[in-house]
């Protein structure tokens, strides 16, 4: 029998850019058949917990050439990454979970948190999970 390769995902990065690319590689690999992750971390988790997506949000270092990037992105997706997220989630394959640690880190509130995510887990089973997965990505 023929297991489903894995695609993990440790989100750390807060920045419009990074969250995006962490949601187009997650459900570009859940739409491709693979078992999906996305393991939030810090100002990733905040982000998700919150809501707050948005595109002007870009890392600083781009200055001028990120607000550009910003009305580019918005023009050519015009559908927000959490609707996008959700969609492709209702496949099945594709699971957000929080670290445990990261949120009390963050003082986000659990019961929010848990709103937004498939779990709230312990990085041991965060860890386990990520065991034997094709591809592992930090951003």
């Amino acid at each position: 029998m023929k297991t489903k390769k894995k695609f993990v995902i440790f989100a750390h990065s807060g920045t419009y850019d990074k969250l995006y690319q962490i949601i187009t590689l997650a459900i570009t690999a859940a739409s491709m058949g693979r078992e999906t992750y996305i393991f939030l971390f810090f100002w990733a988790l905040k982000r998700f917990a919150t809501d707050d997506f948005d595109v002007t949000k870009l890392s600083a270092e781009f200055g001028e050439e990120g607000k550009r990037l910003a009305e580019r992105m918005q023009k050519i997706n015009p559908i927000s990454l959490p609707e996008i997220l959700n969609e492709v989630r209702k496949m099945g394959n594709l699971k957000v979970y929080a670290c445990t640690a990261a949120v009390k880190l963050m003082e986000l509130e659990e019961s929010v948190v848990k709103s937004k995510v498939d779990d709230i887990l312990g990085m041991t089973t965060l860890l386990e999970m990520a065991e034997g997965a094709e591809t592992q990505l930090f951003i």
